[in-house]
């Protein structure tokens, strides 16, 4: 299966598009930087299911890219 991959902010972003037994299109994602380990998820989204491979690639570049700006905004926040 064709992945997907890009850099948002110093992250690289990599999305694998996969169907699941009904069919519909789900997004598996992993975000990595240079000094750190491998973060990856799978979105959990109820709805809508994705009737398109590229829908679904769409999905998990905006939940890699919010990903990445939430940990950073984290980094950035001290307690």
């Amino acid at each position: 299966m064709r992945t997907h991959a890009f850099e948002h902010r110093g992250y690289e972003i990599v999305v694998q598009p996969e169907q699941n037994a009904y069919g519909a299109w789900q997004a598996k994602v992993s975000v990595r930087h240079a000094d750190s380990p491998v973060a990856e998820f799978r979105p959990e989204t109820i709805q809508p299911e994705w009737l398109t491979r590229e829908e679904a690639v769409r999905d998990g570049i905006e939940w890699g890219t919010r990903f990445v700006d939430h940990k950073l905004e984290e980094s950035r926040d001290p307690m």
